[in-house]
Protein backbone atom coordinates (compact mmCIF):
# COMPACT_ATOMS: atom_id res chain seq x y z
CA UNK A 1 0.00 0.00 0.00
CA UNK A 2 1.29 3.51 -0.70
CA UNK A 3 2.25 5.80 2.00
CA UNK A 4 0.42 8.05 3.54
CA UNK A 5 2.29 10.95 3.34
CA UNK A 6 3.00 12.78 6.92
CA UNK A 7 1.73 16.14 5.76
CA UNK A 8 -1.94 14.78 5.38
CA UNK A 9 -1.74 13.35 8.66
CA UNK A 10 -0.72 16.63 10.08
CA UNK A 11 -3.93 18.04 8.94
CA UNK A 12 -5.81 15.70 10.97
CA UNK A 13 -7.62 14.14 8.28
CA UNK A 14 -8.84 10.30 9.00
CA UNK A 15 -6.27 7.84 7.68
CA UNK A 16 -9.19 6.05 6.70
CA UNK A 17 -10.09 8.65 4.33
CA UNK A 18 -6.52 9.93 3.40
CA UNK A 19 -5.71 6.21 2.56
CA UNK A 20 -8.82 5.52 0.31
CA UNK A 21 -7.88 8.52 -1.57
CA UNK A 22 -4.36 7.33 -2.21
CA UNK A 23 -6.09 3.80 -3.21
CA UNK A 24 -8.37 5.33 -5.76
CA UNK A 25 -4.74 7.78 -7.30
CA UNK A 26 -3.64 4.25 -7.37
CA UNK A 27 -6.36 2.99 -8.89
CA UNK A 28 -6.36 5.58 -11.45
CA UNK A 29 -2.73 5.33 -12.01
CA UNK A 30 -3.11 1.76 -13.39
CA UNK A 31 -6.13 2.50 -15.58
CA UNK A 32 -4.40 5.17 -17.40
CA UNK A 33 -1.12 3.19 -17.50
CA UNK A 34 -2.61 -0.17 -18.96
CA UNK A 35 -4.63 2.10 -21.36
CA UNK A 36 -1.29 3.73 -22.85
CA UNK A 37 0.46 0.72 -22.89
CA UNK A 38 -1.91 -1.01 -25.22
CA UNK A 39 -2.26 2.20 -27.30
CA UNK A 40 1.73 1.54 -27.95
CA UNK A 41 1.60 -1.79 -27.73
CA UNK A 42 -1.29 -1.89 -30.37
CA UNK A 43 0.93 0.68 -32.81
CA UNK A 44 -0.90 3.77 -32.38
CA UNK A 45 2.76 5.35 -31.66
CA UNK A 46 5.50 4.69 -33.57
CA UNK A 47 9.28 3.89 -32.02
CA UNK A 48 10.99 7.25 -30.97
CA UNK A 49 7.52 8.73 -30.97
CA UNK A 50 7.46 11.97 -28.91
CA UNK A 51 4.43 11.86 -26.33
CA UNK A 52 2.48 15.16 -25.54
CA UNK A 53 1.26 15.15 -22.48
CA UNK A 54 -2.05 17.08 -23.56
CA UNK A 55 -2.76 15.10 -26.07
CA UNK A 56 -2.23 12.14 -23.59
CA UNK A 57 -4.79 13.70 -21.34
CA UNK A 58 -7.28 14.18 -23.71
CA UNK A 59 -6.79 10.50 -24.63
CA UNK A 60 -6.81 8.58 -21.05
CA UNK A 61 -8.78 11.87 -19.15
CA UNK A 62 -6.47 11.67 -16.71
CA UNK A 63 -4.83 14.87 -14.88
CA UNK A 64 -1.07 15.92 -15.73
CA UNK A 65 -0.01 14.28 -12.65
CA UNK A 66 -1.88 11.15 -13.02
CA UNK A 67 -0.47 11.05 -16.34
CA UNK A 68 3.26 11.55 -15.08
CA UNK A 69 2.98 8.86 -12.79
CA UNK A 70 1.30 6.70 -15.21
CA UNK A 71 4.53 7.30 -17.69
CA UNK A 72 7.30 6.75 -14.93
CA UNK A 73 5.79 3.19 -14.78
CA UNK A 74 6.38 2.44 -18.35
CA UNK A 75 9.47 3.96 -18.47
CA UNK A 76 9.91 1.29 -15.78
CA UNK A 77 9.00 -1.53 -17.81
CA UNK A 78 11.34 -0.15 -20.84
CA UNK A 79 8.04 1.33 -22.97
CA UNK A 80 9.20 4.99 -23.12
CA UNK A 81 11.97 6.60 -22.23
CA UNK A 82 12.08 10.34 -20.46
CA UNK A 83 14.43 13.08 -22.20
CA UNK A 84 15.70 15.82 -19.90
CA UNK A 85 13.14 18.76 -20.36
CA UNK A 86 11.45 17.46 -22.89
CA UNK A 87 9.30 15.06 -21.28
CA UNK A 88 8.73 11.30 -22.92
CA UNK A 89 8.89 9.18 -26.69
CA UNK A 90 8.10 5.49 -27.37
CA UNK A 91 11.63 3.81 -26.56
CA UNK A 92 13.35 3.52 -29.61
CA UNK A 93 15.57 -0.13 -29.30
CA UNK A 94 18.68 0.26 -30.84
CA UNK A 95 20.22 -3.39 -32.74
CA UNK A 96 22.62 -3.94 -29.53
CA UNK A 97 19.28 -3.82 -27.24
CA UNK A 98 17.01 -6.05 -29.44
CA UNK A 99 20.18 -8.75 -29.78
CA UNK A 100 20.39 -8.44 -26.23
CA UNK A 101 16.41 -9.27 -25.35
CA UNK A 102 16.42 -11.77 -27.81
CA UNK A 103 19.44 -13.40 -25.96
CA UNK A 104 17.72 -13.72 -23.09
CA UNK A 105 14.50 -14.81 -24.37
CA UNK A 106 16.58 -17.82 -25.80
CA UNK A 107 17.63 -18.83 -22.56
CA UNK A 108 14.78 -18.39 -20.37
CA UNK A 109 11.90 -19.31 -22.99
CA UNK A 110 13.71 -22.25 -24.58
CA UNK A 111 13.92 -23.62 -20.29
CA UNK A 112 10.27 -22.96 -20.16
CA UNK A 113 8.77 -24.56 -22.74
CA UNK A 114 10.92 -27.51 -22.04
CA UNK A 115 9.64 -27.70 -18.71
CA UNK A 116 5.79 -27.03 -19.91
CA UNK A 117 6.25 -30.19 -21.73
CA UNK A 118 7.61 -32.13 -18.65
CA UNK A 119 5.30 -30.48 -15.69
CA UNK A 120 2.36 -28.65 -17.40
CA UNK A 121 -1.31 -30.33 -16.20
CA UNK A 122 -3.77 -31.86 -19.41
CA UNK A 123 -6.21 -29.22 -18.28
CA UNK A 124 -2.55 -26.29 -19.60
CA UNK A 125 -2.35 -28.61 -22.32
CA UNK A 126 -6.04 -28.19 -23.64
CA UNK A 127 -6.00 -24.78 -22.86
CA UNK A 128 -2.97 -23.92 -25.16
CA UNK A 129 -4.12 -26.23 -27.66
CA UNK A 130 -7.14 -23.77 -27.61
CA UNK A 131 -5.20 -20.73 -27.52
CA UNK A 132 -3.39 -21.62 -30.56
CA UNK A 133 -7.03 -22.22 -32.61
CA UNK A 134 -7.50 -18.75 -31.58
CA UNK A 135 -4.16 -17.26 -32.74
CA UNK A 136 -4.73 -18.80 -35.94
CA UNK A 137 -8.24 -17.29 -36.36
CA UNK A 138 -7.13 -13.92 -34.92
CA UNK A 139 -3.97 -14.00 -37.83
CA UNK A 140 -6.49 -14.91 -40.70
CA UNK A 141 -8.86 -12.06 -40.06
CA UNK A 142 -6.59 -10.75 -39.45
CA UNK A 143 -7.20 -8.74 -35.91
CA UNK A 144 -3.54 -7.22 -34.43
CA UNK A 145 -5.55 -6.09 -31.40
CA UNK A 146 -6.73 -9.77 -30.63
CA UNK A 147 -3.78 -11.31 -31.61
CA UNK A 148 -1.49 -9.34 -29.59
CA UNK A 149 -3.41 -10.38 -26.49
CA UNK A 150 -3.79 -13.91 -27.71
CA UNK A 151 0.00 -14.35 -27.68
CA UNK A 152 -0.18 -12.39 -24.45
CA UNK A 153 -2.18 -15.15 -23.03
CA UNK A 154 -0.34 -18.10 -24.56
CA UNK A 155 2.88 -17.13 -22.85
CA UNK A 156 1.63 -16.10 -19.83
CA UNK A 157 0.37 -20.21 -20.18
CA UNK A 158 3.46 -21.30 -20.90
CA UNK A 159 5.60 -19.61 -18.12
CA UNK A 160 2.66 -20.63 -15.76
CA UNK A 161 2.85 -24.13 -16.49
CA UNK A 162 6.85 -24.80 -16.63
CA UNK A 163 5.89 -24.51 -12.32
CA UNK A 164 9.16 -22.29 -12.48
CA UNK A 165 8.63 -18.64 -10.70
CA UNK A 166 12.47 -17.74 -11.61
CA UNK A 167 12.08 -17.70 -15.33
CA UNK A 168 9.09 -15.69 -14.99
CA UNK A 169 10.94 -13.23 -13.02
CA UNK A 170 13.44 -12.96 -14.81
CA UNK A 171 11.42 -11.92 -17.69
CA UNK A 172 9.10 -9.15 -16.20
CA UNK A 173 12.12 -6.32 -16.73
CA UNK A 174 11.97 -6.85 -20.96
CA UNK A 175 8.43 -8.49 -21.03
CA UNK A 176 6.71 -5.18 -22.56
CA UNK A 177 9.29 -4.65 -24.95
CA UNK A 178 8.69 -8.08 -26.12
CA UNK A 179 4.73 -7.66 -26.55
CA UNK A 180 6.38 -4.87 -28.44
CA UNK A 181 8.53 -6.08 -30.99
CA UNK A 182 6.33 -8.65 -31.23
CA UNK A 183 3.21 -6.63 -32.39
CA UNK A 184 5.49 -4.78 -34.76
CA UNK A 185 6.55 -7.77 -36.06
CA UNK A 186 3.11 -9.03 -36.66
CA UNK A 187 2.04 -6.41 -38.73
CA UNK A 188 3.81 -7.45 -41.50
CA UNK A 189 1.54 -10.32 -43.35
CA UNK A 190 4.38 -12.58 -44.38
CA UNK A 191 5.79 -12.52 -40.70
CA UNK A 192 2.25 -13.40 -39.61
CA UNK A 193 2.25 -16.83 -41.31
CA UNK A 194 5.75 -17.60 -40.68
CA UNK A 195 4.90 -17.13 -37.29
CA UNK A 196 1.86 -19.41 -37.32
CA UNK A 197 3.81 -22.08 -38.62
CA UNK A 198 6.32 -21.60 -35.43
CA UNK A 199 3.73 -21.59 -33.62
CA UNK A 200 2.16 -24.72 -34.64
CA UNK A 201 5.35 -26.65 -34.36
CA UNK A 202 6.07 -25.75 -30.54
CA UNK A 203 2.18 -26.27 -29.41
CA UNK A 204 2.79 -29.59 -31.05
CA UNK A 205 6.15 -30.56 -29.60
CA UNK A 206 4.49 -29.00 -26.22
CA UNK A 207 1.70 -31.56 -26.49
CA UNK A 208 3.43 -34.22 -27.44
CA UNK A 209 5.39 -33.80 -24.19
CA UNK A 210 8.98 -34.41 -26.03
CA UNK A 211 11.24 -31.55 -24.09
CA UNK A 212 13.90 -31.69 -26.74
CA UNK A 213 11.79 -30.94 -29.84
CA UNK A 214 9.62 -28.01 -27.56
CA UNK A 215 13.15 -26.65 -26.96
CA UNK A 216 14.28 -26.71 -30.76
CA UNK A 217 10.99 -24.91 -31.69
CA UNK A 218 11.16 -22.16 -29.36
CA UNK A 219 14.99 -21.78 -29.97
CA UNK A 220 13.54 -21.87 -34.09
CA UNK A 221 10.81 -19.31 -33.48
CA UNK A 222 12.93 -17.07 -31.40
CA UNK A 223 15.88 -17.06 -34.21
CA UNK A 224 13.48 -16.20 -37.02
CA UNK A 225 11.68 -13.37 -34.55
CA UNK A 226 14.98 -11.75 -33.94
CA UNK A 227 16.32 -12.16 -37.69
CA UNK A 228 12.76 -10.70 -38.98
CA UNK A 229 12.87 -7.64 -36.13
CA UNK A 230 16.48 -6.50 -37.52
CA UNK A 231 15.59 -6.90 -41.23
CA UNK A 232 13.06 -4.72 -40.52
CA UNK A 233 14.74 -2.23 -38.82
CA UNK A 234 17.28 -2.01 -41.04
CA UNK A 235 14.69 -1.72 -44.00
CA UNK A 236 13.45 1.55 -42.05
CA UNK A 237 16.71 3.18 -41.50
CA UNK A 238 17.04 2.69 -45.21
CA UNK A 239 13.95 4.41 -45.84
CA UNK A 240 14.86 7.44 -43.41
CA UNK A 241 17.87 7.78 -45.28
CA UNK A 242 16.07 8.11 -48.50
CA UNK A 243 13.38 10.63 -47.43
CA UNK A 244 16.83 12.93 -46.10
Amino acid sequence: MTPIPVSAIRKNKPIAVIASGLEQDETLRSKVQRKLRNAILDGRYAAGQKLVERELCELTGASRSILREALAGLEASGLVESESYRGYRVTLLSVRKIGEIFELRSSLETQAAELFAERASDVEMAELQSLLVELEDSILKPDLSQMRLIKERYYELLFGGCRNDEIRRALENIIDRVHYLRGRLMSDAGRREESLLEMKRLTAALLARDRLSARAASLAHLAAARDAALAAMAQNSQGDEAAL
